[in-house]
């Protein structure tokens, strides 16, 4: 038979409910009586989700019958662990069906209120409603991107510390080709299992793209989340199985702190992203923790990042282009100039590139700001064209650029507005840029190339550069990294590895350019070596626009 409450404990359930409703705006309260397992709930979540009443017994059993299937055994062990003393509360991520059947995905919190004896006595939490499930992931049951975004807003709010952290999977692609999709969801599936064991009631998970998750803690430390992804990894590379199969996945890690509350969420997730690069470059999947670095300036990088990233969405103002020439190496004359991005206000002078772009780089912002850079690129040198009709103008495109379906047709918009003609522009493909697709990328370049734009694969000889994409995209020009001329001088191999890269740039019809060079000594060397064109301090360093004409439009 079930035990009534007390009526005086009733009294002290409803007062305290009170209380919690209060300071729970925009939230369903509940609160239960853990000696009698008597709860009560808000009048809203029993509408919404068509329960039994405000006041219930057992309300956890009754609850968990909403849960999604599979949610509903995290969510059990986590109640089990709070009523028998093994937890002290949960933070966790459900899907919870409504009065009508519908799915929502629900944000749950609650802590235990301890009595005189150091008895659990009360658990009281609330529960926010993220609305449809069409908001959220189909496949793993985490809300998206946006729904980081909206909880971290709620953080900024009621400036709220927490720690983020982002968790991927590499080369996935490899897993689908091979195996199919539907292994490559059972793989996913089983990756979010281990997620949630991970990281139980220690915040909410999101799938923000792809094989890429987030978790945003309040409890966690940093230190913490590092210990916990190498146990993750080890989880994974040991544990997970599917049909008998091992799948070999490379596991990525990245974390900050969130604390500083003016910072735009886009900014920040920007600089998580920048870090989970930096983990995925080194190979081995070390867990990366973002830097907030102090400048000469006594600048937090996040706040450069962040007015940067304002700048971008005030039609990129306080952005400038600088040109630093490339010459022919027998001649030294003009071939054509590259096109480099400096940002500049009053507060914070002039920033070098290094400092933002590496970071700023993985925003969509970047989208508008490539554009920019184009149509200003294109703009500024127009005129030479009158004096140098075979001037190439190059201009670097980003990842982020590369993998908007509208790329190709905002590059043929912004050659048609100018009235450059598309044989004078030269794109060049950064390292990251190799990431993309490569069937996708060679499709990008085939219809460029079609009307008349070259193509140059930067920074050749480092990275992720291959002969295959080399073939695959047929590049009118090689840029050779000036790390193969920093050392010309005293190690004849450099020499050698030059010459040796330029003959195999001849041999898939390309040109070799030279970066880097900064002495004669160097640019004798490399003369040497048969290269067709240099770009370097030795020459020229980058120029603003005006300078630039000055010195080479009366040639």
């Amino acid at each position: 038979m079930e035990k009534t409450i007390d009526p005086q404990r009733k009294y002290i359930l409803d007062k305290l409910y009170q209380a919690f409703e209060v300071v729970s705006e925009g939230s369903y309260v509940y609160l239960c009586d853990m000696k009698y397992d008597y709860s009560k709930w808000s009048a809203e979540a029993v509408q919404y989700f068509g329960l039994p009443g405000e006041y219930m017994y057992h309300a956890g059993d009754i609850w968990e019958e909403h849960i999604h299937p599979d949610d509903q055994l995290n969510y059990h062990k986590s109640i089990e662990d709070i009523f028998s003393g093994m937890d002290q509360g949960h933070d966790m991520q459900y899907r919870s069906r409504d009065r009508m059947g519908r799915y929502v995905v629900c944000t749950c919190r609650g802590t235990v209120l301890w009595d005189a004896d150091g008895k659990p006595d009360y658990f009281v939490g609330n529960i926010r409603n993220h609305g449809s499930v069409n908001s959220m992931d189909s496949l793993t049951g985490f809300q998206n991107q946006f729904g980081l975004f909206e909880h971290l807003n709620v953080l900024y709010s009621k400036q709220e510390k927490a720690n983020i952290m982002m968790i991927g999977v590499g080369h996935f692609a490899t897993i689908n080709e091979m195996w199919g999709y539907d292994f490559g969801n059972i793989v996913i599936h089983k990756l979010v299992q281990r997620l949630k064991e991970q990281f139980r009631n220690e915040g909410v998970l999101y799938r923000v793209s792809g094989v890429k998750f987030v978790l945003l803690s309040s409890t966690l430390s940093l230190e913490e989340m590092s210990k916990r992804y190498e146990i993750l990894k080890k989880e994974i590379s040991e544990k997970l199985e599917v049909d008998g199969y091992h799948p070999n996945l490379q596991i990525y890690g990245s974390a900050l702190e969130v604390k500083m509350f003016q910072i735009n969420p886009q900014a920040m997730f920007s600089c998580l992203e920048y870090a989970y690069n930096i983990s995925k470059e080194r190979g081995n999947g070390e867990f990366h923790v973002f830097k907030d670095e102090i400048d000469e300036n006594r600048s937090s990088l996040l706040t450069l990042i962040n007015v940067i990233r304002k700048s971008i969405l005030n039609d990129c103002d306080d952005f400038i282009l600088y040109y630093q020439p490339i010459v022919y190496t027998q001649t030294g004359k003009l071939r054509g100039a590259e096109a480099l991005l400096r940002w500049q206000n009053a507060e914070y002078g002039l920033v070098p590139p290094n400092r933002f772009i590496p970071i700023i780089e993985n925003d969509p912002a970047f989208v508008q700001l490539g554009e920019w850079i184009l149509q200003k690129a294109m703009t500024d040198t127009k005129p030479l064209l009158q004096t140098h009709s075979d001037f190439e103008l190059h201009v670097n495109v980003s990842y982020e650029q590369l993998r908007q379906d509208s790329f190709v047709s905002s590059v043929k918009n912004i050659l048609d507005e100018t009235g450059y003609p598309a044989k004078n522009l030269c794109l060049e493909i950064t390292e990251r840029c190799r990431l993309i697709d490569v069937k996708r990328l060679t499709a990008i370049v085939s219809e460029l190339r079609s009307i008349g734009v070259c193509f140059a694969m930067d920074d050749f000889g480092t990275g992720y550069s291959s002969m295959d994409i080399l073939n695959r995209l047929e590049c009118e020009i090689v840029k050779i990294d000036k790390v193969f001329v920093d050392n010309i001088t005293n190690d004849a191999k450099d020499a050698k590895l030059i010459s040796a890269i330029n003959q195999m740039a001849e041999i898939y019809g390309s040109n070799a350019c030279v970066e880097g060079v900064e002495s004669e000594e160097q640019y004798e060397i490399v003369r040497e070596c048969g290269v067709s064109s240099i770009q370097g301090y030795y020459f020229s360093k980058p120029l603003p626009v005006e300078t630039f004409f000055e010195k080479y439009v009366t040639e």
